[in-house]
């Protein structure tokens, strides 16, 4: 027989469960010259109609112990060509699923299981990477948050040409990714993340040190420093250096350690943004990567989407010294709206031989 005697109400089930979620919706579209050539990393879709959601459960299930799930469904409609297709059916699958220990007398955390990465060298938008491992963060000390993590599998379907060893030359031939990676193994890392306030502004530096076997040992510096000037005028200068020494496996004729360096100055008044920023990064002749996934956790030093989309460019593995100065400047409306150019001047010099020219 079943007794409901002991059946806890909905209202004190849910009482605890934190639930979010993202909701996008994206229309792509592209087209290129005749005889510029077929790039697989470019946007040449046709009227494509690219629907993201999430949602993500929350909940302590006992003392010092949360559990997370996140839930997510992503698909195409194609408008015109070989596109034309619909896969709308597609339905949710479980993205990530974690379990986080806290001891607050210690201020640390540990995180364990299927869960997107958010490193420097990866995506931390709603599409980053999603690796099977363990993290650690602590927080005991002010301004300031430590982090380690092991990584022993990767989401690599869902990156597809985004993740290094997967960036290909070409549809025509979607296997000759310029940055030739085998086979991986594990990743292992730490972190120094700070927040300060410093002479009437705020100081962030960052310190990231990671080794994948079989891959390279990574390296990455990352400072930013604002503060308010004259009447309103929030100003803030960054700079970064990420760089990598490869691992025995890749120290040949056709690879070369990376190394990336950018700097940019903004302003922000009255809903109004300007910056002025440049990047140095690649290898003409040989190739190199300084991010693992996309364009990492870069996107406040870029300007000019495409670039780093295009053969030689690419920061997830490619064969070209690119030099990149930019313009920005745009309006945010009600400060969730944003209208803005970016005026990129420079470009990339490549002894390879299916670069686009």
């Amino acid at each position: 027989a079943f007794s409901a005697a002991n059946a806890t109400p909905l209202e004190e089930a849910i009482k605890d469960v934190d639930v979010s979620g993202v909701l996008r919706y994206r229309y792509d579209t592209g087209n290129f010259d005749k005889n510029f050539v077929n790039n697989s990393n470019l946007n040449n879709n046709k009227q494509d109609h690219k629907y993201r959601a999430q949602v993500n459960f929350g909940a302590a299930i006992a003392d010092n112990f949360k559990a997370f799930i996140q839930f997510d469904y992503n698909a195409v409609d194609g408008g015109t060509g070989v596109d034309n297709v619909t896969n709308a059916e597609k339905g949710l699958f479980v993205r990530q699923l974690y379990l986080t220990y806290t001891n607050e007398d210690v201020a640390t955390s540990v995180i364990a299981g299927k869960q997107q990465l958010n490193l420097i060298w990866t995506d931390n938008a709603i599409d980053g990477l999603v690796g099977t491992g363990v993290k650690v963060v602590n927080n005991s000390i002010d301004g300031l948050t430590l982090a380690a993590f092991a990584v022993d599998s990767f989401m690599a379907a869902e990156q597809g040409a985004d993740l290094l060893r997967h960036s290909n030359t070409s549809t025509a031939t979607p296997n000759q990714a310029p940055f030739k990676v085998d086979s991986v193994g594990n990743l292992y890392g730490a972190a120094a993340v700070g927040s300060y306030d410093l002479a009437g502004g705020q100081f962030n530096p960052q310190l990231w040190l990671a080794y994948w076997d079989q891959v390279a040992f990574f390296y990455a510096v990352d400072a930013a420093y604002s503060t308010t000037i004259f009447d309103g005028i929030n100003w803030t200068l960054e700079g970064a250096y990420l760089g990598n020494s490869l691992d025995s496996e890749l120290d040949d004729t056709t690879h070369a350690n990376g190394n990336l360096f950018a700097l940019k100055g903004s302003i922000e008044v009255n809903g109004w943004d300007a910056s002025l920023g440049g990047l140095y990064y690649g290898d003409k002749e040989k190739a190199s990567t300084v991010v693992i996934e996309d364009q990492g956790n870069l996107g406040s030093l870029l300007a000019g989407e495409e670039i780093f989309y295009t053969t030689g460019s690419r920061l997830n593995g490619d064969t070209g010294r690119n030099i990149f100065g930019y313009v920005t400047g745009g309006y945010t409306f009600n400060e969730t709206v944003r209208v803005g150019a970016d005026f990129v001047y420079g470009g990339t010099k490549t002894e390879a031989a299916n670069h686009l020219g």
